[in-house]
């Protein structure tokens, strides 16, 4: 690892799309780990410092909601993209900055709406950490 590779959380209950994001981020020379939850992530960002948290909304334990304002709360720095397939309780535009779970607000580095394709991860990934060409 050189002291310029970006750190990134990926926050996803789904085995395989985990498993894939962290594959794909790490080809693109970003240290990369990955929770199965909320509350694991959570327990990561306490013991790790992170460029970006990339984080589905609905999982077990906490949500990825609660995450974000709590890695917001305690980790200003740390850069936010958000993903899912949608629901009622969530109103976001794909590409979004501003997303409402509930009712309530929350602003984050990049709404993605899933299914995305992995170009689009990558490419917010980049933009956000100022890697892009």
């Amino acid at each position: 690892m050189t002291d310029l590779q970006k750190r990134i959380l990926v926050a996803e209950d789904d085995t395989s799309l985990r498993e894939m994001l962290v594959i794909v981020l790490q080809d693109e020379e970003y240290q990369v780990d990955s929770a199965v939850d909320g509350i694991e992530a959570l327990n990561l960002l306490n013991t790790n410092k992170y460029d970006l948290l990339a984080t589905d909304l609905y999982m077990p334990k906490m949500n990825g909601y609660e995450l974000i304002l709590k890695c917001q709360q305690s980790f200003p720095e740390t850069k936010i993209i958000l993903f899912s397939g949608g629901g009622k309780e969530i109103e976001a535009e794909h590409g979004n900055q501003m997303i409402k779970f509930l009712g309530k607000a929350v602003k984050v580095n990049m709404f993605l709406k899933k299914p995305c394709n992995l170009s689009e991860i990558i490419d917010a990934v980049e933009n956000i950490l100022g890697n892009a060409d």
